[in-house]
């Protein structure tokens, strides 16, 4: 039996979903949000959240050991590890069960706990319920993409999604994938005690990110004790006879073997939308994700996908604004494309890697003119007062302190210090006026450690403006040097 037509439906409740559903129940539109597993999504029960508290878990491990003392003279016997994983379990299902369908209720949205199909081009069924709509969102989000390798599929691997139901760190660990997923848990086990390698196929990690920087990250976790086996061609897998798993690898030609208790597999997600029937909607996608236009909007004009499915930009507070964008472009008319110029994300490793707006090597390849200012994130005392990791920061600005394009930062607390350029891009601030702003001392922002700040002086001023100000004020000047 059909229902009377909705004004939206929304398929998912992770964060695209929750965003969109949100907004949709509090301008009063009918709204229903279709989950078939808990609210919340991924980022809530198995990447974001429980990720982020077992590095936290892991960064308190190390600094036990490893630490500064700050003066203080202490006496460790024993530290064990291996509870880590149960706190981190305690953390998730804490913050998870916090999204709950009594808060969609308190929106004016309805909860299906079913799982979605599209019927045809404006109905959906969830269960043995037809639902026709005006809107519909799809916001399914992504899930592990597992590469196709021999003796993979017999092998009892993790993935994100099962990584964290370990009962306790294991003693060995193979990752195969570079990325953020994989370097961030090279270092929370490796921090816990476990012998981590990991197998990346490209010849550097985090390919997204810019090269000297990744690089100085890479050599800070192989300092910490992390092993990277770069240009790894991965061949095969195979179980061992105690319970471990080996795999073998091409690199430079030379086949290489390793062993570990566990293997987990990092090699980047693809969309959800297996069980969708797509076609039967009349909408374009695949593995790749949802084919959707810059207003987020999908072959089907009344159907419209954010987040992780349509395969742009996969983390989770970049899935929220697009699922509220796109319930303001499906429901009021507002028809704006959505913008990613100031879009930022973060490595959450030690020392964190955050990145806004375009790379250098990005700059480059749109005929931008630009510069790039380097700055030691070092240089607040702040940084000295904590002894955080050295990394580095680079700035990519218009010539003169103009306008910022992007901004890279390596160092402590570097997801936070990015906002400040993330202000800035969004709002066309350029880089000389943030650097002339007021920042307590001695916080750990950058724009004010920013070089050339007497160039931009020189550069708004006639070539001969500062000695006419020393002649004209009595001024002695510096004597030139010989």
């Amino acid at each position: 039996m059909a229902d009377n037509p909705w004004d939206l439906v929304v398929i998912g409740g992770g964060a695209a979903g929750n965003g969109a559903a949100g907004v949709a129940g509090k301008l009063g539109f009918k709204t229903v949000l279709i989950e078939r597993d808990r609210i919340g999504g991924a980022c809530s029960w198995v990447a974001c959240v429980p990720s982020k508290a077992l590095l936290e878990a892991a960064r308190s491990h190390w600094r036990l050991l490893h630490g500064p003392r700050a003066g203080i003279s202490t006496e460790i016997t024993r530290i064990d590890p291996s509870r880590a994983l149960e706190w981190v379990r305690e953390v998730t299902n804490r913050l998870g069960s916090e999204a709950r369908p009594e808060k969609l209720a308190d929106r004016g949205v309805e909860f299906i706990r079913d799982t979605a199909v599209f019927e045809d081009e404006q109905h959906v069924r969830a269960g043995d319920r037809i639902l026709p709509a005006r809107r519909m969102l799809i916001a399914t989000g992504s899930q592990p993409a597992v590469p196709r390798v021999e003796g993979l599929e017999e092998t009892d691997y993790l993935t994100n999604e099962t990584l964290f139901d370990l009962p306790e760190p294991p003693r060995s660990l193979l990752i195969v994938g570079g990325g953020p997923v994989g370097v961030e848990m090279a270092q929370a086990f490796n921090r816990l005690g476990t012998d981590v390698t990991v197998l990346e196929r490209e010849d550097r990690v985090l390919p997204q990110h810019d090269a000297e920087l990744a690089t100085m990250l890479r050599e800070h976790l192989e300092e910490e004790g992390v092993r990277f086996a770069l240009g790894s061609d991965v061949r095969r897998v195979e179980r061992t006879g105690d319970g471990g798993r080996t795999v073998t690898a091409l690199i430079g030609g030379e086949q290489r073997r390793f062993r570990a208790d566990e293997l987990l597999i990092a090699t980047g997600r693809q969309a959800a939308v297996n069980e969708l029937a797509l076609d039967a909607a009349g909408i374009s996608g695949g593995a790749d994700g949802v084919v959707v236009n810059d207003r987020l909007q999908t072959d089907n004009p009344n159907v419209y996908a954010a987040g992780d499915v349509i395969g742009r930009w996969q983390f989770t507070h970049m899935a929220t604004i697009e699922g509220k964008h796109a319930a303001k472009n499906a429901l009021v008319g507002a028809d704006e494309p959505m913008s990613y110029d100031a879009a930022g994300w973060c490595i959450f490793t030690e020392p964190e890697l955050a990145r806004v707006g375009v790379s250098e090597k990005q700059a480059e390849e749109r005929g931008l003119g630009f510069e790039v200012h380097r700055i030691d994130p070092n240089l607040p005392d702040r940084a000295r007062i904590e002894d955080r990791p050295e990394g580095i920061a680079k700035i990519i600005a218009a010539p003169n302190g103009g306008r910022i394009f992007g901004a890279e930062i390596l160092g402590a607390r570097a997801g936070e210090i990015v906002q400040e350029f993330t202000a800035a891009i969004a709002h066309g601030i350029t880089f000389r006026e943030l650097a002339a702003d007021v920042h307590p001392y001695p916080a750990l922002t950058l724009a004010h450690y920013a070089p050339g700040q007497m160039d931009w002086l020189k550069a708004a001023h006639d070539p001969d403006w500062l000695e006419r100000v020393r002649r004209e004020g009595g001024f002695s000047g510096r004597p030139e040097k010989a």
